[in-house]
């Protein structure tokens, strides 16, 4: 469908310059995910559907140079016709540490969460989880800010423009939005698990440090160890080990969600023994000649 079909009157970006980023993403598709919809609703209450309309087009036809997403910010510069871009910001107020407390305290309570948010999902609910802790996923309309630099009431149109863009990267990385509010999803997973430990253990690390001697822990020079560096020293086993928290992995994931008696934590355990096993029966081997001779 053409921009005539259409009856658009934003203006249309120059064609022969290069650098410019295109939505390729079908508008229903858009629509129907579950970050970008909520942000497109966002934007959209905030310019109106005309604009929105117009937007969508000037999106489609390459207006936006670039974009960045960064920690409250989205922003980029958008082109119409033959004109120089003009800077556009979308500006969202970030989750103070309050709030992302209260969020780790609540997905701490089950493991569901941090382990969809490690696959790279968004876990269902995870919109009224936030909600329900006073921060929503995506702030109210009227928290947000938009700017348009030398920018007029007729430039609505490059803000939603660069809402559309902005739309796409949460269709492809839904995960960026809490970026965009003030934390990376690999901080907030570390949280989350940092607080399910503490949780099942109390202070207690699962590997606490090993406080060794000093003349065991230099040992020898190392010119003297290049065949056999990774190698423990007998002298090493006659230490006492400090002790840790079994299968420590499978206590900071929590009990299984998979539905049935198979007990799946049990077999689990049971490969990590072997697996112990194994890898310490390689390194107390004996040097071989070839070994030896490197």
């Amino acid at each position: 469908m053409s921009r005539a079909d259409l009856s658009s009157k934003a203006p249309r970006p120059s064609r022969r310059r290069g650098g410019r980023v295109r939505l390729k993403i079908e508008e229903q598709q858009l629509r129907d995910a579950p970050v970008s919809s909520i942000w497109l609703k966002t934007i959209e209450s905030i310019v109106g559907a005309k604009s929105m309309h117009d937007g969508l087009l000037a999106a489609k036809d390459g207006a936006v140079r670039s974009l960045r997403v960064d920690r409250g910010e989205i922003a980029g510069p958008v082109q119409a016709d033959a004109e120089t871009s003009l800077p556009v910001a979308i500006e969202l107020p970030t989750i103070d540490e309050a709030g992302w407390q209260r969020l780790v305290e609540a997905m701490a309570c089950e493991a569901i969460w941090a382990a969809k948010l490690l696959e790279g999902e968004i876990p269902a609910g995870l919109g009224d989880l936030f909600r329900g802790c006073g921060t929503p996923l995506l702030p109210d309309p009227e928290h947000i800010k938009t700017h348009v630099e030398r920018g007029g009431r007729r430039d609505v149109w490059r803000v939603a423009a660069l809402g559309w863009i902005a739309s796409e990267r949460f269709f492809r990385d839904p995960l960026a939005v809490l970026a965009v509010r003030g934390m990376p999803c690999g901080d907030l997973v570390e949280r989350i698990s940092h607080h399910r430990a503490l949780r099942t253990q109390g202070e207690t690390v699962a590997h606490p440090p090993v406080v060794l001697d000093s003349a065991v822990a230099s040992g020898p020079p190392l010119a003297d160890c290049l065949e056999i560096w990774w190698r423990p020293h007998s002298h090493v086993h006659e230490l006492e080990r400090a002790s840790h928290a079994s299968h420590a992995l499978l206590r900071r994931l929590g009990p299984s969600t998979l539905e049935g008696k198979f007990p799946l934590s049990g077999l689990l355990a049971t490969i990590y023994d072997e697996a112990a096993a194994e890898a310490a029966r390689l390194l107390d081997a004996p040097l071989g000649d070839e070994d030896a001779s490197g």
